[in-house]
């Protein structure tokens, strides 16, 4: 975690807290429990990171898009304490695009400034039976996008929230790891048409599984192509990195 990321579509992760509980089948083989495991960490232990980590972004003077939580849920009730202090970092930074994902989107309304345009705020919607997640969105202000990811079956999206003009962007992905669950290529793109239909900028990041291909877990074409397209208002801190244009590459 820290001022670079291999995740496709951010420059950054910034963890103020770290920990969280597993709420549905798309937690089961989550990352930073493993890897909190292996450590010797409890996963489950919700605790505020150092303050060094805690204020990075206050040190980072380049523009970022900055992935925030990637270790927890911004939204989760064990960091109410903190929640203050982080989104007082995010207001002095308006320099930096925040991405918030969460699977607590019922938390969000209460827990939510109003006032940073700079920060998107992306839902994870798994399986079908987690498009429900996606009602809250409705009373949020602001730019919002989906994370299909790990993607574990086909979702068919209300027509409804597609056409709300408030989700801008939809981002797919295989799950990975020594025990992932595979991703049929048609769940995503039948995502992928959804979002052509709608207007909605579609991103795959990856295929999944145990193997790299092209330094992706399973590769990222989908039908032969990658798709890996951007809100231009995400471009600023990626202008750096030539081969990611609105439209994919």
């Amino acid at each position: 975690m820290g001022a670079k990321s291999k995740i496709e579509w951010t420059d950054a992760t910034w963890n103020p807290w770290q920990g969280c509980h597993k709420i549905s089948i798309g937690c089961k083989n989550c990352y930073m429990f493993r890897e909190k495991q292996l450590w010797g960490q409890d996963p489950e232990r919700v605790v505020r990171s150092a303050d060094k980590t805690f204020y990075a972004p206050l040190r980072w003077k380049e523009p970022r898009i900055i992935f925030t939580c990637s270790w927890s849920d911004f939204f989760i009730e064990d960091a109410d304490p903190w929640r203050d202090d982080a989104w007082d970092i995010i207001g002095k930074t308006s320099h930096h695009i925040y991405l918030i994902l969460t699977k607590r989107p019922g938390n969000v309304w209460d827990r939510w400034p109003w006032s940073f345009g700079h920060v998107w705020l992306g839902v994870s919607v798994e399986q079908q039976v987690y498009e429900n997640r996606l009602k809250p969105l409705r009373h949020i202000p602001g730019n919002q996008f989906i994370s299909a990811e790990p993607l574990l079956g086909p979702i068919i999206f209300s027509p409804f929230v597609l056409a709300s003009g408030r989700i801008k962007w939809i981002i797919t992905g295989g799950e990975s790891g020594p025990d992932a669950r595979p991703m049929k290529p048609e769940w995503a793109l039948s995502i992928r048409d959804q979002c052509k239909r709608a207007g909605i900028l579609f991103f795959h990041k990856q295929n999944g599984g145990n193997k790299k291909i092209d330094g992706v877990w399973g590769g990222c074409e989908l039908d032969g192509k990658v798709y890996h397209e951007m809100p231009e208002g995400l471009r600023p801190a990626l202008r750096r990195r030539a081969d990611y244009l609105v439209g994919g590459k």
